[in-house]
């Protein structure tokens, strides 16, 4: 019975912790890629709404003034965006400020975790949880290089 073909329980549990290994180390990679899909995608859904922004300003010499996306949507849509993005990479809602005047305006996405930091840190960051904050035509809190 020993020239039996087959693996022996040996053969089988380094081949699985082998496979442990490899999963423990392509998981995180994975997932940290994901996120930096997300953040991509966020910020260019930013940057094309920040060029409908400044394109409605050309025409009517001040931006939107709305206190919500959905009232933003009525203001841009179907002449300087065809389709206004309301969500970030982890559907979360942005969010949409401007002054009384409408004479300057901030778009921010509260990241990974959903939840606004109480004011942005105008600086680079490298948190995925951390806002992303676009103000009258620029990041002014944007991710940069390797993220935790």
């Amino acid at each position: 019975m020993r020239n039996s073909p087959g693996f022996t329980l040996i053969e089988m549990l380094v081949v699985v912790t082998i496979i442990g290994i490899v999963t423990a180390i392509a998981v995180p990679s994975l997932l940290n890629a994901i996120d930096r899909s997300r953040q991509s995608s966020t910020m260019a859904d930013i940057r094309t709404l920040g060029t409908a922004l400044e394109r409605y300003a050309f025409d009517h010499h001040r931006y939107p003034v709305v206190d919500n996306m959905a009232a933003l949507r009525g203001e841009l849509e179907p002449d300087y965006i065809k389709k206004l993005p309301l969500k970030d990479g982890w559907s979360h809602p942005f969010v949409y400020e401007v002054d009384t005047t409408g004479s300057t305006y901030t778009i921010r996405s509260p990241g990974k975790d959903g939840e606004f930091q109480p004011e942005p840190l105008t600086d680079v960051t490298h948190d995925f949880a951390a806002d992303i904050v676009y103000v009258d035509g620029a990041f002014v809190q944007q991710p940069a290089g390797e993220q935790e």
